[in-house]
């Protein structure tokens, strides 16, 4: 009976244990259908791996091992059983697991800040699980192993967009271990949208230097564009193609845009010089047809005429022989230049842009034939202009007001008055009214040409249309009553229409009619129209003060010299009239709040030594002086003493020799006796 129950007790135990064993292979299998077919951290992978620790077992299984504990608990152990049986029967039902110590070990990839990646997961996550398999078991398994846990891993953090991840990851990478093309392209695809610093764009730029890969390479050099310096593109840029990357002219393009966000224009000019030279030794020439590195140059053109680099821009178009860019954007930059040329009057080389421009069939705008014609117009060369007008109308382009206003104007300033008027008839006919300046340029072209009658109808013309004249208007018509001969005539119809149409005069109202009557010969004039324009409350030019002051002292008015001294300095004390107290409470004077005109200074030094001359130091110079030190206008300190000494003197009247010697012949005749011949 004992043997009896012995052996049913050893054959419970060996069901158990096969029991057991088979467990561990249904497990086993389920972890490596689990672990080949899906990725870490799914559902299959973590329950295979949970039944592996022990953590998940079988029904029969743990019925069995209850069996054994109630039994071993009920009856004592047998004489027959074996020492190693006993031993079983008495030690914890535990079995030494050897993936316990395989899941402890994690892979120790350190961040820049000295962390470790297990840190990122906990070690109850299957990431954390996989990652301490793979490390473990990779040298039982081989390379396969190690490449499918760290190929994957890699693929989940990119998945997720987690580029730092990544980069912990791959500073572990073993040297040997080639990702899978899913792998990269999910790296690629997380560096065009995470990329948010140059650590990003350094990990992205080392995945391609190490594996060559185009895509990646492409997403290095674009993060780089937005993130890093052009020197970092450049450095890039050798690095890929070292590593057997083919160049491609977008970086060049890149680094010529990175140039242009550092303000270094002028680096993308030499970039595209250096480009077309290589070019050049390969057989291209600048100057053929094909341009070198045509991408690169409508970047560099872009760059530099978006920076407002024109002068790089110059040095660009002429180094390529005057080659019009491709690209929409590239034209606009190249017109754009030609308008810049034009503005500085250099009417060859903005020419030489719009043809370029035309070769290439690109439509040249309204806004550079129009600069174009300007320049023309300003030099007076007429001929031209009126080529470019008619090329421009040739073209289907409509001028506008301005560009008629430009050849009207450059006609008139030629003294074609004739072609000035029919380019106003032709205007008018487009549905287009001059303004007033424009009526003011063609009075002024009569004015020149000495043309009244003309004159009259462009006047009568501005009321037609209800143009108002301005104060530049009337001051022409007096200029042109002056150049007649009638200046006190032209003056009247000033007072007449300033009155009829209510005109206040300005600065250049004053200066325009001052230096009329001064030119003709009329001081008289130019004081009384100076005295009524700035009761009025016009304010003089430095110009018309030092043209009124060098008449003064032509005709010998020291008097009111010296009175436009003071109202130019602003040297005259205010009088109790004048007086204007202000919300403060402080006395301001009119003259005060007057803006000071600076003279120069050999106008105020003519004054101080005409007044010496004429002996007048006491009267007008030392007062003069006085006041021009408390102003703080500088004296030469050699004829303000000068000055001041006359004035001491003048008590003891300073005779000429002439004088001296008449005195002193009277005092004889006084002092000799009657009848004595003298």
């Amino acid at each position: 009976m004992t043997v009896g129950v012995q052996a049913s007790e050893v054959a419970n135990m060996e069901a158990a244990i096969f029991e057991d064993l088979k467990g561990l292979f249904v497990l086993a299998a389920v972890f490596m259908l689990g672990w080949f077919s899906c990725r870490p951290g799914s559902r299959l992978a973590g329950f295979a791996v949970r039944g592996i620790q022990g953590q998940v077992l079988t029904a029969s299984t743990a019925k069995h091992i209850c069996e054994d504990e109630e039994q071993y608990q009920a009856k004592p152990p047998s004489l027959l059983v074996s020492l190693k049986e006993a031993e079983f029967a008495t030690s914890p039902k535990t079995v030494t697991d050897p993936w316990t110590n395989a899941v402890a070990v994690a892979i120790p990839i350190e961040d820049p800040l000295g962390a470790e990646v297990s840190s990122l997961v906990t070690p109850s996550s299957p990431d954390s699980v996989l990652a301490g398999v793979a490390a473990a078991e990779c040298g039982a398994h081989g390379s396969a192993f190690e490449l499918t846990a760290m190929d994957e891993q890699m693929h989940s953090f990119a998945e997720r967009h987690d580029l730092s991840a990544c980069q912990r990851l791959w500073r572990r990478w073993p040297a040997g271990l080639t990702p899978s093309s899913d792998t990269l392209a999910e790296v690629a695809s997380a560096a065009r949208c995470a990329a948010v610093s140059i650590a990003d764009a350094d990990f992205v730029l080392a995945v391609a230097e190490r594996f060559g890969d185009v895509t990646l390479a492409e997403t290095a050099l674009c993060a780089g564009s937005r993130l890093c310096s052009a020197a970092w593109l450049a450095a890039a840029g050798a690095r890929l193609y070292a590593a057997g990357v083919p160049e491609t002219p977008e970086h060049a393009v890149a680094v010529a845009r990175a140039y242009g966000r550092e303000r270094r224009p002028d680096l993308a000019v030499d970039l595209w010089q250096a480009q077309s030279e290589m070019q050049s030794e390969c057989g291209l020439d600048s100057s053929a047809s094909v341009l070198p590195a045509a991408e690169l140059y409508s970047a560099a053109l872009e760059v530099c005429v978006g920076f407002g680099d024109f002068e790089s821009a110059l040095r660009l178009t002429k180094s390529a022989c005057w080659h019009a860019p491709a690209t929409s954007m590239g034209q606009a930059a190249f017109l754009a230049l030609s308008r810049w040329l034009a503005r500085r009057q250099d009417l060859h080389s903005a020419q030489e842009c719009i043809r370029a421009a035309q070769r290439t069939g690109s439509v040249v705008d309204l806004a550079t034939f129009r600069a174009v014609l300007k320049a023309a117009a300003r030099n007076a060369d007429m001929t031209q202009a009126r080529a470019i007008f008619r090329e421009m109308i040739s073209t289907g382009l409509e001028p506008d007001f301005s560009t008629f206003a430009a050849m009207i104007r450059g006609y008139c300033s030629a003294g074609d008055m004739d072609q000035a008027m029919a380019y106003l008839h032709n205007m008018r006919q487009g549905g287009m009214s001059p303004d007033g300046p424009l009526f003011d340029s063609l009075l002024e072209g009569c004015a020149h040409r000495r043309l009244p009658d003309l004159a009259g109808q462009v006047l009568a013309d501005m009321e037609a249309a209800g143009v108002r004249p301005s104060s530049a208007t009337l001051a022409i018509l007096v200029r042109l009553h002056a150049a007649r001969g009638d200046l006190e005539e032209g003056l009247a119809l000033y007072q007449e229409l300033s009155q009829c149409h209510g005109l206040e005069p300005d600065s250049h109202t004053m200066g325009t009619l001052v230096c009329t009557c001064l030119t003709s010969g009329r001081h008289d004039l130019a004081m009384m129209a100076y005295q009524n324009l700035s009761s009025a409350g016009c304010r003089a030019t430095a110009r018309t003060f030092e043209d009124l002051i060098v008449s003064c002292l032509s005709y010998g008015d020291l008097d009111f010299a010296v009175r436009l001294l003071d109202e130019a300095l602003c040297l005259t004390q205010p009088t109790q009239q004048e007086e204007d107290v202000t919300p403060e409470g402080a006395g301001t004077s009119i003259a005060q709040r007057k803006p000071r005109v600076f003279l120069e200074p050999k106008v105020i030094e003519d004054v101080l030594r005409l007044i010496g001359r004429r002996r007048l130091s006491k009267s007008l110079g030392a007062p003069l002086v006085m006041r021009l030190r408390a102003a703080g206008v500088m004296v030469p300190e050699r004829l303000a003493e000068a000055i001041l000494n006359c004035s001491q003197q003048a008590d003891q009247k300073l005779l000429s020799p002439l004088e001296q010697r008449r005195s002193e012949r009277q005092s004889w005749c006084t002092s000799a006796p009657s009848g004595v011949p003298l």
